[in-house]
């Protein structure tokens, strides 16, 4: 985020990660366009492209952000407390049921497949050292707690 941004400047930013989310979520990467997303927000692509000047990529970096965000936040919550093997059961048997529930695929995973390989999308958040360094890291806060 651009330093000195106004609060009117942040709410728009936000306002393109979240309805960008919401149209990738709905129709996939491939068939969403900037201006789907202008439509979708009610912003103009002179606004898109000033909050993110590398234009779809980086807004769709942002949205894996901010899935991947969202998506530990929801485990993290569901973690504590973690104190017994009968909690880490229903911890896991909650975990399986909302993926399922989803066709099975996690939704910061299924983004990423969609981008192309070569992207900075895949490069930081299809490695498998990423995911297990989040998961590691958030099972190890959980633990000491």
């Amino acid at each position: 985020m651009p330093k000195g941004m106004t609060a009117k400047g942040e709410a728009t930013r936000a306002r393109l990660v979240a309805g960008a989310a919401e149209v990738v979520m709905a129709r996939g990467i491939s068939d969403v366009t900037v201006d789907d997303v202008c439509a979708h927000t009610g912003t103009s692509k002179s606004q898109l492209f000033h909050y993110f000047p590398g234009g779809k990529e980086e807004l769709f970096v942002a949205v894996a952000q901010q899935e991947a965000e969202r998506v530990l936040d929801g485990m993290a919550a569901r973690m504590n407390p973690l104190t017994s093997w009968a909690a880490w059961e229903l911890w896991r048997v909650q975990l399986l049921g909302e993926f399922d529930s989803r066709g099975g695929d996690c939704p910061l995973r299924v983004l990423v497949n969609q981008v192309a390989p070569a992207s900075e999308l895949s490069a930081v958040c299809g490695r498998p050292a990423v995911d297990r360094t989040c998961w590691s890291n958030l099972v190890g806060r959980v633990w000491q707690s």
